[in-house]
């Protein structure tokens, strides 16, 4: 029973499939290209890219699971947190000088308030959405920009392109409260 349940769950993954060669035996099978990169990497990477096998943001979908996918995991991260600078920008008004950790203080700071920030919003609620914005910059966009991260763990990368996910949905929230509010 066991075997059948293993044997199920490799067909499930795409992990075996059938064998092209085979027609004498319905039943013939064969390793698929990526039961080969199961087998050379690991499981753990597999079951990274099955985190994001879900409707990212439609401005990280494309670029982002694409690198993931070719195993660039470091810029997979990078890229999906370079997104959400890059979307701030526009929305607050800001110059390309102001860039980072900077740029998402003086968009979300509560004392301003800055151009994104919630003016409804409760001061602490207020005070966590720019430490939300900042934090992720700050800790996963911050070292790729600058040197060489090695995410020898791409649950972590992948986890980290989530994370980025999270603020591109919550840009789309103030664009709609700030064309509401014109």
């Amino acid at each position: 029973m066991r075997i059948a349940d293993a044997w199920a769950w490799l067909e499930a993954h795409a992990l075996i499939g059938p064998h092209p060669f085979q027609s004498s035996s319905a039943n013939a099978r064969r390793i698929t290209e990526a039961g080969k990169k199961a087998l050379q990497h690991g499981l753990q990477r597999l079951k990274a890219g099955q985190r994001l096998d879900v409707d990212l943001h439609h401005l990280l979908a494309w670029t982002v699971r694409r690198q993931f996918l070719m195993g660039e995991f470091e810029l997979a991260a990078f890229a999906a947190l370079k997104e959400v600078e890059v979307r701030v920008r526009p929305l607050g008004g800001f110059s390309d000088e102001l860039v980072g950790v900077g740029l998402m203080a003086a968009a979300f700071t509560p004392r301003g308030p800055g151009a994104l920030t919630d003016k409804n919003a409760e001061a602490g609620e207020q005070e966590a959405m720019m430490a939300l914005f900042r934090g992720a910059i700050g800790t996963f966009k911050y070292p790729s920009s600058h040197r060489a991260v090695d995410y020898d763990n791409p649950v972590l990368a992948a986890e980290v392109v989530l994370l980025a996910d999270l603020p591109m949905r919550l840009l789309d929230r103030i664009e709609a409260r700030m064309t509401q509010e014109q």
